[in-house]
């Protein structure tokens, strides 16, 4: 995950020490009140961690830091969209909802210069998380030429995976459903291609988000069932908790010919006609195992191979989209 979320050069002890430089910095800022000081503290090395504390379930550290940039400071700077994406996690809408009608009032301007692409996807998840229309409007034409393109912040500092993830959550937001699963499905291929697993889990769990909001309950669960594998796998204990509870809302119907969540996500890319280790390379699986599944497939549904599998995903609705 630190491959995903930082560069490639920096290792784990490299980053477990910057984690203590950045911590301890971003106390004496909390002591001192210095706002400017918190965001000169490791700023690269700050935003690996806290995408890192983030997938971990643990930004509830950080909220002194954060109550000091959202309460005392006036001018978070470049800091700011960052800043409302960690204070709507934290459940703290009321300040999360001030900063974005502050971005609103202002515009973009003010973070082009500095971390540009990194200030769109924050923006984004915020957005998202609130339902903010406004900023959701604001964002997406800013980010939309980077579809089909990764996000990439800084020089090397975090990797986000595809772009068309965020355009995806900003379209939801807006309603524009076809849009936003035509982005999703990009940023699914994208972030299979690239090997992106906790990107690619965060892609299912925003498209499942979506697709249980319209009524789509058997593929969101199967979408969630996928993300879920992926992020308990990696260690993602957040995303879990999400999932987990839009599961909860948006349980799929009984799946036909009692295949389980996990055969019917293998059934869906026998669909797309990818064969045994592309299934594996996409789903993160052994080629061993996606060919086991296939057989209980195969069994449950009474079909004799491959061909009639997918047309049986493609009439009970189980064929990716």
């Amino acid at each position: 995950m630190l491959l995903e979320l930082g560069t490639a050069g920096h290792r784990a002890g490299r980053a477990v020490d910057a984690l203590s430089a950045f911590s301890a910095a971003a106390e004496i800022a909390r002591g001192s009140g210095d706002a400017e000081l918190l965001a000169r503290a490791a700023i690269g090395y700050g935003i690996q961690m806290f995408g890192l504390r983030r997938e971990q379930g643990r930004l509830a550290e950080l909220a002194p830091v954060i109550r000091v940039l959202a309460g005392d400071a006036r001018d978070a700077g470049p800091w700011r969209p960052g800043l409302a994406c960690l204070l709507a996690e934290l459940g703290m809408q009321s300040e999360a909802r001030r900063e974005l009608a502050r971005v609103a009032a202002e515009g973009l301007d003010a973070f082009r210069a500095s971390l540009w692409l990194g200030s769109l996807a924050y923006l984004a998840e915020a957005a998202a998380a609130l339902g903010d229309e406004t900023i959701a409007a604001l964002v997406y034409p800013e980010l939309e030429p980077h579809r089909d393109a990764n996000v990439m912040i800084g020089h090397l500092v975090a990797w986000y995976g595809a772009a068309d993830r965020h355009l995806g959550m900003l379209a939801a937001t807006l309603g524009e459903w076809e849009r936003a699963a035509d982005h999703f499905a990009r940023a699914l291929e994208l972030n299979r291609r690239m090997g992106a697993a906790t990107w690619l889990a965060h892609t299912e769990y925003e498209y499942a988000r979506m697709l249980a909001a319209r009524g789509r309950r058997d593929r969101a669960g199967q979408l969630l069932g996928e993300a879920a594998a992926l992020a308990g796998r990696i260690g993602m204990p957040s995303l879990l908790g999400r999932i987990e509870s839009l599961g909860s809302a948006a349980s799929p119907a009984r799946l036909p010919g009692g295949l389980s969540p996990r055969e019917a996500q293998i059934l869906s890319q026998v669909a797309r006609g990818l064969s045994n280790r592309d299934i594996g390379a996409a789903l993160f699986i052994s080629e061993h195992t996606a060919a086991n599944h296939i057989r209980n497939i195969l069994r449950k549904t009474g079909c004799a191979n491959r061909t009639e599998a997918a047309t049986y995903a493609h009439r009970h609705g189980l064929a990716e989209t």
